[in-house]
This record gives C-alpha cells, sequence and structure tokens, in this order.
C-alpha cells in the first residue's frame, strides 16, 4: 500500500490494495504461517498485516516500493537467523524478499518457531 493511502481495516483489504505479484506473494507466506500456527489470528497493526500468537504479534507483513517484508518484531532472533541463513536479505528484524523469491518453507518454519518460543516464554513468566 503506498504511503499515504488511506489505511486498511482488515488484512484482505490491505492486500487487495497491493500490485498483483506482490498481493499473491504476500498472500503465499501469510498461508504458509497460517498453517504453521492454526490458531494464529489476523490483524492490522501500524498499518500492516499482523499474525498474532496467544493474543500477542507474531510477524507481521509488508510491502514496500522494492521489497516485501516479513517482520519478525524480535531483534535477538532475527540475528540469529541472519547468522544461520546468511542468503535470506536482512535488514534489523525483517527479512526482505520479492514475489520472484519467496523465503522458503523452511525458513518461515524456523521463523515461527523461534517466535511461538518467544510469546510462549514472556508468558509463562507471567503467569498465562
Amino acid at each position: 500500500m503506498a504511503r499515504g493511502d488511506a489505511p486498511a481495516t482488515s488484512v484482505e483489504e490491505y492486500l487487495d490494495a497491493l500490485p498483483p505479484d506482490d498481493a499473491r506473494a504476500l498472500r503465499a507466506v501469510r498461508d504458509v504461517l497460517v498453517a504453521l500456527v492454526p490458531d494464529a489470528g489476523e490483524v492490522i497493526s501500524y498499518q500492516v498485516p499482523c499474525l498474532t500468537y496467544r493474543g500477542r504479534s507474531l510477524v507481521s507483513l509488508s510491502q514496500s516500493r522494492h521489497h516485501l517484508s516479513l517482520h519478525l518484531q524480535s531483534p535477538p532472533l532475527a540475528r540469529a537467523l541472519a547468522a544461520e541463513l546468511p542468503d535470506e536479505r536482512w535488514s534489523g528484524a525483517t527479512l526482505h524478499f520479492t514475489p520472484d523469491a519467496l523465503p522458503s518453507r523452511a525458513t518461515l518454519e524456523r521463523v515461527v518457531r523461534g517466535r511461538v518460543a518467544e510469546v510462549d516464554a514472556r508468558l509463562a513468566a507471567r503467569g498465562r
């Protein structure tokens, strides 16, 4: 969604506003993520699609002019995965990709495993 556009009120509205190739790519990544976390919720947070787990943000997806992004929302996890997956394009806690080169299912599984473990540990520490 171009900067300055009215924010989307749903994940589908966000995706529908994108160029077709970008929308197809983000839907494909989102579908894998949802399959990996069947009880995940989907919301718009900070004007982009966000998957939630146990009521907490898990990962977000977004589109920009030159790439698509998977926001891990965890700099420590992103640093660890960047060291393990040096062929991926990382910037801070974000994995960048293009419609022609989506992250592999194995990469998405590692992201989800790491983020779910972080959320579970944080909630367990709070007695939830």
